[in-house]
């Protein structure tokens, strides 16, 4: 570990330290037991959402594992992604949207791709991010009662206590988030704490109530650049020029989710197979074979950083071509039901 990463590490060691022996004398603040109020989401959803089944993303939260306060393990996504998903990529995402640049998530290799990537036959390296957590939806009023405030942060440790420094990070960097909302032009945003706000908030934004939700079918570790793949299909999903909804989990003990939009967009299900060892079996590569990933395409990048490393790469300008990613696993794209393509899983050409 790096000279510097050490002492970043041992400075958020004695800051929880620090936090934990005074959230200890914390007067009138309970422990929050999580509940998984399946049924409860179920029937919600099919209520609110009857044209759209659920997704993997959400399904995957109804029967979360017990140690959700321990944060992600197994997959060394602390190591690969530093200070967390939601410093990381959230805020480099606004960032890099924006008039900044500075955060190092951006430019990581191949998180963003021009849209005619895409085209079947094409060789392609994705940036997909591991999940952020897999912790499981609290009842409304519950959420609600929490105050997502950093300075409410020594609350929250108590509450769902014990906390590894891990999810305490995480929990820092959502509640910085949250509160410090730095949103461009034209960009819609919100921190939904229960499944009833990230639903109203997309349904806000798109302008109806009729709406699918996606999630892709990736790992949940997510896909490190430098493996290759093949686009063995492509679909449009969403739209030729519509408005998406797009939400991301936070690293956080109970589901808090990361919703925003930056429209147009357009959406394409990728059909992608390793090409690792040369024949597409992806054999001891540890990559999957074959994956269906989601890409969202932005339009309109006409007040994306200039100094954006995929711009620079091929030479254009903000508003020159539109920009293109892929989403995690724990993602949920929102379109509205008349914008979604239904004609079934054929090829599609990718638009201009």
């Amino acid at each position: 570990m790096k000279l510097s990463n050490m002492t970043a590490f041992l400075s958020l060691l004695i800051f929880i330290l620090l936090i934990a022996i005074e959230a200890r004398d914390l007067v009138g603040v309970e422990r929050v037991e999580l509940p998984n109020p399946a049924s409860m989401l179920t029937a919600y959803w099919q209520k609110m959402l009857p044209h759209s089944p659920m997704p993997t993303a959400i399904l995957e939260l109804l029967n979360p594992p017990t140690d959700v306060n321990q944060g992600v393990h197994g997959n060394d996504y602390d190591q690969v992604y530093g200070n967390g998903y939601d410093g990381g990529y959230i805020n480099g995402y606004s960032h890099s949207y924006g008039n900044g640049y500075s955060n190092s998530y951006f430019h990581k290799a191949n998180l963003h791709f021009l849209e005619d990537a895409l085209k079947p036959g094409s060789i392609i390296t994705p940036y997909i991010t591991g999940i952020a957590t897999r912790a499981p939806f609290l009842r409304r009023d519950i959420a609600d009662s929490i105050p997502m405030s950093t300075k409410n942060f020594a609350d929250i440790l108590a509450m769902f206590s014990p906390i590894s420094l891990v999810m305490a990070d995480g929990i820092q960097s959502a509640l910085d988030t949250c509160e410090h909302h730095r949103p461009i032009k034209g960009e819609e945003r919100a921190c939904a704490t229960s499944i009833e706000s990230v639903v109203e908030f997309a349904m806000s934004v798109l302008g109806t109530r009729d709406l699918r939700a996606f999630s892709p079918d990736v790992p949940l570790e997510g896909i490190m650049p430098g493996n290759m793949y093949k686009v063995v299909a492509v679909r449009t999903v969403a739209g030729l020029r519509g408005d998406t909804v797009t939400c991301h989990t936070m690293r956080f003990p109970f589901a808090v989710f990361y919703c925003h939009a930056i429209n147009p967009t357009r959406v394409y299900a990728v059909v992608l197979e390793s090409e690792e060892d040369g024949n597409g079996s992806g054999s001891g590569s540890g990559t999957p074979e074959k994956m269906e990933a989601l890409a969202v395409c932005h339009l309109d990048t006409s007040r994306f950083d200039p100094k954006t490393p995929l711009f620079v790469e091929h030479n254009l300008r903000p508003g020159d071509a539109s920009v293109c990613h892929f989403v995690s696993r724990d993602s949920v794209i929102w379109a509205p039901v008349a914008a979604v393509i239904t004609h079934g899983d054929e090829q599609v050409s990718i638009a201009e």
